[in-house]
């Protein structure tokens, strides 16, 4: 049947094909429930395109898809090069740009489809994302089309879609027939409208079956089989072959299996559910086939599957594996299962679709029973990878307990080390660190007992990067030394690689300069030798040390290299936490607006993994609440429970300092925070000055007990010890604004009106808010009308806290009394008293008194 109201979406697809023809390729996204019109619009497109080639390739509803399936539809039409490299195992680079360049050689103007996409596999998936990131380049339309109603939040499909350019993207959404067009089409017919576009819903395949069939249907599938109910015998046959295959079957294949005759043949493309297409027979809708296939009595279905799997097997290797283990299943034959399937996950793995190969490696367990010990035991450490590489980490975990019990009952202690190590790994992924920990030092015991050395420095380096990660120093540099050292002696480079980042990273934020030269090393052996996984993480450690040093310049410049690498190879989880780190660059630096622009569109993703939506979050937590903007409070409430959940200090602590932040800014003077109090021990136990630093200066702002000789961040060690200029200058030249506007806060007034200038430049007007309020409590007045209101109350030019000071030496107390009244150290207060003294010109107290007296200063308490 002719396209009905669908003038406008043909007419956006057309202009985008135009804009190809000029040298500007477009990415097309035709969606719409099943049934919607998808496929008749794009081959009314594909009608009306005669200035090049049309390529149509289509995903499948099998148990597991074919790696590349809609790629290898098309494959004819590209180079040999391109063709050999499709199967091939770690060439996927190399792949994806030789096809870019087999697209941008082709003569014309190319119509590239690809249907079916919400049944993709990932290495797909991540095939279609390079090139539309790249489509400019081309001289072509993707079009790609998929069921929008079947994508949840976390469906990869739905990620690449928000991932495309939006200047290089056209978004064709398909809605239903109006009830003015089901009637039209009723009344070309002859029959009736009366109820159809109720029971249809406008729905144009439900319309068209309930049209062609005996009366109006209850439902597509009592439509679907009252028309196939029509044919004879044979022509059901046919049909019924047809549908236990997802999506299309090779005219070759029934005609080996049935022999049909013309006429059947004829006869099944005459009813209106079959057509052919490219030496395929298809459905002409998935869902007749699949109203069809479960209509299929269960014993018949089975031989037909039992059929086409002894055929196919008589083909040889060229069929895929994943052919081969539908048809098994749907057999329910579990020796040919077991035989196929972990050769169909071992092909998913090699082209990246990682989930279909944890599935089928699942499917491979299930019948799994009669494998000898050790083979199962592989077979599930094969499982429990590819899960833990798709953060299916409870199943991972089960699965290695059970391969760690099967090494054990069969003595074999290296392999048992091996899993030892794993688990270990595994559980710090879920938060559960202790056990980690246990894991990975009955890991290393083991190995060192049997003197395995190739799996012991794979175990070091595991506790390394465990201790690295909880920011236990010298223990991740005690551990990782030596897993540098046998990685060394051994020559294996990928252990020394992984080393290296563990023991460089764990210096690296504690400002030892080797630390980077370690990390540098990890990356340039990482990139000898292709080890991808690696040069992502010595990316993301470059960056992540930079920006938690302060070191801002060069993370910008890491973060810039890490784009281009991940822009190459879509390692979206690593780019996803480079990100997160742009995002605390951005707000640390001032740029406020940026940063929550940045941190709002990565949590928009429902891939996101916890350590990257931590500092995301956070970091827009702290904008709101600046701001005084609303969600500023829930948004820390869920970073709170992240942070804790994992126990690390790089977690924990910029939670724990915007949780006293937002006690200061509610007025919450002198509530202690547990999770504020816990962090700031953590902090101290494991003398990390950053985090220190910026927890205790809120302590201290708060009015609560803060050490005042742990070694902290050099600028707030000055602030803690009442130099405040000095400080203001160490802030000024790292590039922090708001941390200098609030060490010119305790200026003098001057100072204080810089401070509040900045403070309003960034928009932060809770923070403001709350500083006014600390200035009135202090005795200064009308500061918040005007900066020079305080000259007269304050002709000294003493700051905030020295004013204090003076207020209490007024009251005849000593320093010992007035360190116990403020919370600070004898020492801190000395240093007080002793610049009140010297901008009075005062030899004693009792002189600083009465200079008090003379100036009017003695009432600012």
């Amino acid at each position: 049947m002719e396209l009905v109201e669908r003038d406008y979406a043909l007419q956006r697809l057309r202009d985008a094909r135009d804009l190809a023809q000029q040298g500007t390729g477009r990415t097309a996204l035709v969606y719409g429930e099943a049934g919607i019109g998808k496929t008749s619009l794009v081959r009314c497109l594909a009608a009306g395109h005669d200035s090049g080639r049309v390529l149509i390739g289509g995903c499948e509803a099998l148990f597991s898809p074919r790696p590349l399936g809609p790629f290898y539809d098309i494959a004819d039409a590209f180079t040999s090069r391109t063709r050999s490299l499709l199967g091939r195992e770690g060439r996927r680079a190399e792949l994806f740009a030789a096809l870019l360049t087999d697209l941008q050689e082709l003569d014309g103007t190319t119509l590239l489809v690809l249907e079916d996409l919400h049944w993709a596999d990932a290495a797909t998936l991540d095939l279609v994302k390079y090139l539309a990131r790249r489509i400019e380049r081309v001289r072509a339309l993707l079009v790609l089309t998929y069921r929008d109603d079947e994508l949840d939040a976390k469906h990869p499909l739905r990620l690449l879609c928000g991932d495309l350019p939006s200047d290089a993207a056209v978004r064709v959404p398909l809605l239903p027939l109006s009830e003015t067009a089901v009637a039209d089409l009723a009344q070309r017919t002859g029959r009736s409208s009366e109820g159809l576009f109720a029971a249809t819903g406008g729905n144009p395949f439900f319309v068209t079956e309930a049209l062609s069939a005996e009366g109006l249907p209850a439902s597509v599938r009592d439509a679907v089989l009252a028309r196939a109910g029509r044919q004879t015998p044979a022509v059901r046959e046919l049909l019924d072959l047809a549908a236990i295959v997802p999506a299309r079957i090779d005219v070759s294949l029934v005609h080996a299996l049935l022999a049909p005759s013309d006429e059947v043949v004829a006869a099944a493309l005459a009813s209106g559910l079959l057509f052919a297409q490219s030496g395929t027979y298809a459905y002409r809708h998935e869902l007749a086939r699949i109203s069809m296939e479960q209509a299929l009595p269960s014993p018949v279905a089975a031989a037909l599957h039992a059929r086409l799997l002894c055929h196919l097997e008589s083909l040889g290797e060229n069929v895929p594996m994943a052919w081969l283990v539908h048809h098994a299943a749907g057999a329910g034959d579990c020796a040919s299962v077991m035989k196929y399937a972990p050769k169909a996950a071992a092909d998913a793995a090699a082209h990246g679709a990682h989930c279909d190969s944890a599935w089928l490696y699942g499917r491979a367990l299930a019948h799994a029973g009669g494998l000898p010990d050790d083979a199962r035991a592989e077979l599930l450490e094969r499982h429990a990878y590819q899960c833990y590489l798709t953060s299916q980490i409870d199943s991972a975990i089960a699965s290695s307990q059970t391969a760690l019990a099967l090494w054990r009952k069969l003595g074999d202690k290296r392999q048992e080390g091996h899993m030892l190590r794993w688990l270990s790994r595994l559980h710090w992924f879920v938060g559960r660190n202790s056990d980690a920990d246990v894991y990975g030092n009955l890991a290393v015991q083991l190995l060192e007992s049997i003197h395995a050395d190739d799996e012991l420095a794979w175990a070091l380096s595991n506790r390394a990067q465990m201790h690295m990660l909880a920011g236990r120093t010298t223990e991740a540099v005690t551990w990782g030394t030596r897993a540098i050292e046998m990685a060394e002696k051994q020559g294996n480079t990928e252990v020394l690689a992984h080393a290296l980042n563990n023991v460089g990273t764990a210096r690296c934020v504690r400002y030892h300069a080797d630390g980077k030269d370690m990390l540098k090393r990890s990356l340039e052996i990482s990139i000898a030798n292709g080890y991808g996984e690696h040069v992502a993480r010595a990316y993301a450690n470059l960056t992540s040390s930079a920006v938690t040093t302060r070191d801002y310049p060069e993370a910008q410049w890491y973060i810039s290299q890490a784009a281009a690498y991940f822009a190459e190879r879509d390692l979206d989880s690593w780019s996803q936490y480079v990100v997160a780190y742009q995002t605390r660059l951005d707000f640390e630096q001032g740029r406020w607006d940026a940063a929550g622009q940045l941190a709002s569109h990565l949590l928009t993703r429902g891939d996101v993994t916890p350590v990257a939506r931590i500092p995301a979050l956070n970091v827009l937590a702290r904008i709101r609440l600046r701001r005084g903007d609303p969600g500023g409070a829930e948004l820390l409430d869920e970073v709170t429970e992240l942070a804790c959940a994992t126990g690390e200090l790089q977690r924990l602590a910029p939670v724990a300092s915007a949780r006293a932040e937002a006690a200061w800014l509610r007025g919450q003077d002198g509530e202690d925070d547990p999770v504020v109090s816990r962090t700031c021990l953590l902090a101290e136990q494991l003398h990390d000055p950053r985090a220190l630093g910026e927890l205790l200066f809120w302590r201290r702002w708060m009015g609560l007990e803060a050490s005042e000789t742990a070694e902290i961040e050099h600028a707030y060690a000055l602030q803690r010890d009442g130099q405040w200029q000095d400080a203001a200058l160490a802030w000024q030249s790292i590039g922090c604004p708001y941390e200098r506007a609030l060490a010119l806060m305790e200026g003098d007034e001057h100072a204080i009106g810089e401070a509040l200038a900045t403070l309003s430049a960034l928009q932060a007007s809770a923070t403001i808010r709350r500083c006014r309020e600390s200035l009135h409590r202090n005795g200064v007045r009308g500061m918040a009308r005007s900066p020079r209101a305080s000259t007269v109350a304050n002709p000294a030019g003493l700051t905030l806290r020295e004013l204090q000071i003076l207020s209490l030496l007024t009251q005849g107390l000593s320093n010992t009394e007035i360190a116990d009244r403020l919370a600070r150290s004898e020492k801190t207060v000395e240093h007080h008293v002793s610049a009140v003294l010297r901008k009075l010109d005062a030899r004693s107290r009792g002189e600083a008194v009465a200079a008090a007296g003379r100036l009017g200063l003695g009432s600012t308490h």
